[in-house]
């Protein structure tokens, strides 16, 4: 029976205060509504993805190193300074913080590139130049190491042909020891024993060479610089916003302060009453 008492007493409260609580729910939802759609201006969101390169760099060829670099307070000055934007120092963390740069999840080269901005082309101008950046920041290091493997593969080919030259020559002295008239049987299967184990170790030794060779060329045909993935493009329409969902909470939250305010004001009614 007092169960029943007690719920009918809030329900009468809550009853009683209706209009209020309509009231403070209203305001809550217009002030929301407000602020969502005339006050935020829409944002619009440029990505790219990247695949870094391979050339073995313990920096410019890490992500982990990369994602570093790019996050880091004086790459993202540089960028404003090759984009040429007058950001004061009070607002540079405002500016970072619109900015995303995190590796690709299951992925060890690729890196997702984001900045949100309010002007469509300006993110575009902002991940492009990231890009161009650290393109150009890793591209010593990847020349150097494509001029080490071509470097090494033309010393391979040059020792190469020096030892076709010699195993060519080698065959001739062969031929001419087996055309050459001796008496002595004995003496004539040693020329030719030994100059057969030099031709044995000569065909080793291009073997070699040529595995080498192939080797080579192949991590030269396989070395990649800083490649684009996915190519940053200007953005057709803002992001989607959480306009409704700011709605629905102060909506909430203005439902609960009307309760609330409804409780307070019958409270301090009673004394009077």
């Amino acid at each position: 029976m007092e169960d029943e008492i007690y719920l009918s007493d809030i329900f009468r409260v809550l009853w009683k205060n209706r209009y209020m609580i309509i009231g403070i729910f209203a305001i809550f939802v217009l002030v929301a509504g407000v602020i969502s759609f005339a006050v935020m201006s829409p944002s619009y969101r440029s990505s790219a993805i990247v695949a870094l390169g391979n050339f073995g760099d313990p920096i410019y060829a890490s992500q982990d190193s990369a994602t570093a670099i790019m996050q880091s307070d004086e790459y993202m000055l540089d960028v404003i300074d090759e984009l040429d934007f007058e950001v004061p120092p009070e607002e540079f963390r405002t500016f970072k913080r619109r900015i995303e740069i995190e590796p690709v999840e299951g992925s060890s080269s690729l890196i997702v590139i984001s900045a949100e901005t309010k002007e469509k082309q300006e993110g575009k101008e902002i991940v492009e130049t990231i890009v161009q950046l650290f393109s150009q920041m890793s591209e010593e290091s990847y020349n150097r190491q494509q001029k080490i493997l071509s470097d090494s593969l033309a010393n391979i080919k040059m020792r190469l042909e020096t030892t076709e030259l010699d195993l060519g020559q080698t065959r001739e002295v062969l031929r001419s020891i087996e055309d050459l008239p001796m008496t002595s049987t004995s003496d004539k299967e040693l020329r030719i024993s030994r100059t057969l184990e030099y031709l044995q170790g000569g065909e080793s030794r291009r073997s070699t060479l040529l595995d080498r060779e192939l080797e080579l060329e192949k991590q030269l045909t396989l070395l990649r610089h800083l490649d684009v993935v996915q190519e940053t493009r200007e953005p057709i329409a803002p992001i989607e916003s959480k306009k409704v969902l700011m709605i629905a909470v102060a909506g909430m939250l203005g439902l609960m302060v009307g309760v609330l305010a409804a409780f307070m004001r019958e409270r301090l009614r009673r004394p009077v009453e």
